[in-house]
């Protein structure tokens, strides 16, 4: 479902087909004090499940999750489920301009009916200078939330329509294996007005990584930090293993407060899907004359701390990729003509399977073979 959406938002920014490639997750584990279940008052252990689907391509990304939860003492806590999907597409790689959405929804039954829904989206603005990268996204929000409690003379029901309006920027730069940030977030809301600062950093030793945040919100209720630590590491060539800890945000929309939570939490690749992978070399056209933008993908790679792109068009000297997220990234200027360039992983000589032109030189290695033509800068 999430790859349909991509594709459709991809459809209507850019006007043409996008390749990508998604996957289906099956995930399991347990958690404490889900921040969602704030209805139920008491924290509680919860033994969690469900099928996760993701997508990327080019210029669109899309997660659909669908999970439910079991509470291990139901004087404490309640069981429940929970359904989102988060879709972003952009008109064009780069510095760009799109649309972001997301919907959501959680249910808890007992000892009361309690479940909310949410929508939210609107137009972002994204602009990348160097390993500098600037995102300011305006959101209009929808939802509602809905209380039964059963009564011996009936089920007496309270229902709430939710809305919020705000804009949020966030600013990151990227390293060869860490990536930090700062973000900033204004909101009106049905609840009162809310704001954020907060930072973020991450780091990756090729097969693991850490994620670190923290941030300050003002809410309706006054003023509080949250902040977390998710550690993420690979458990064979088909399952990772991910754990959490910290103080869960509010959300201006559904008016969740914020909570403690830690959990643990196994994924495993079941299926995958999409059309060919993503391309590793692409053609920009900037003020300069063309210039190439670089990229691999997690998937297409063995597990790095360190990549570096190397050819005849850099003097065979190794240029430092970029960690963003799932891949690595560089762009360079590079002048009309014919050339032949690999990838150094961890100091050790990479081609991706496939690429056009692949050719040995004369070590034995094999090459892949870049031409930008003179006439438009475009790849033969």
């Amino acid at each position: 479902m999430s790859s349909l959406v991509g594709l459709v938002a991809a459809a209507a920014l850019g006007g043409a087909p996008v390749s990508g490639q998604g996957r289906l997750l099956l995930q399991a584990g347990g958690a404490t004090s889900l921040p969602a279940a704030d209805a139920v008052s008491e924290a509680a252990l919860y033994g969690v499940g469900g099928l996760a689907l993701e997508w990327a391509g080019d210029r669109t990304l899309a997660l659909a999750s669908l999970y439910g939860g079991i509470a291990a003492d139901e004087a404490d806590g309640a069981d429940f489920g929970s359904a989102a999907l988060d879709v972003e597409g952009w008109w064009s790689t780069g510095t760009s301009v799109g649309l972001t959405g997301s919907a959501s929804a959680f249910r808890v039954q007992e000892p009361f009916t309690w479940r909310t829904h949410a929508l939210r989206g609107g137009p972002a603005l994204r602009v990348e200078s160097g390993r500098l990268r600037t995102t300011l996204v305006a959101e209009l929000g929808t939802g509602a939330t809905i209380v039964e409690v059963r009564r011996l003379r009936g089920t007496r029901r309270a229902e709430r329509d939710l809305w919020s309006r705000g804009v949020e920027l966030d600013l990151a730069v990227t390293g060869s294996a860490w990536r930090s940030g700062v973000a900033f977030g204004v909101w009106e809301s049905d609840g009162g007005d809310f704001g954020r600062a907060g930072v973020s950093t991450a780091f990756t030793g090729g097969t693991w990584t850490v994620q670190a945040e923290t941030g300050l919100w003002h809410t309706p209720l006054g003023t509080e930090w949250t902040g977390g630590v998710a550690l993420s590491i690979p458990l064979g060539s088909s399952m990772r293993a991910t754990s959490t800890v910290g103080r869960a945000s509010p959300d201006p929309l559904t008016l969740v407060e914020a909570g403690d939570q830690a959990g643990a939490l196994f994924a495993w690749s079941i299926a995958s899907f999409g059309g060919p992978p993503l391309p590793v070399a692409t053609v920009v056209h900037t003020d300069g004359g063309p210039a190439v933008d670089f990229r691999l993908d997690d998937l297409d790679l063995p597990a790095a701390a360190a990549v570096a792109l190397i050819g005849d068009f850099t003097g065979w000297t190794p240029q430092p990729m970029h960690r963003e997220g799932d891949r690595w990234t560089l762009t360079l200027s590079v002048p009309p003509g014919l050339y032949h360039y690999g990838f150094q992983i961890d100091g050790e000589w990479f081609v991706p399977d496939g690429l056009p032109g692949n050719v040995p030189d004369d070590w034995g290695r094999m090459n892949a073979t870049l031409v930008v033509d003179e006439d438009d800068g475009g790849l033969r």
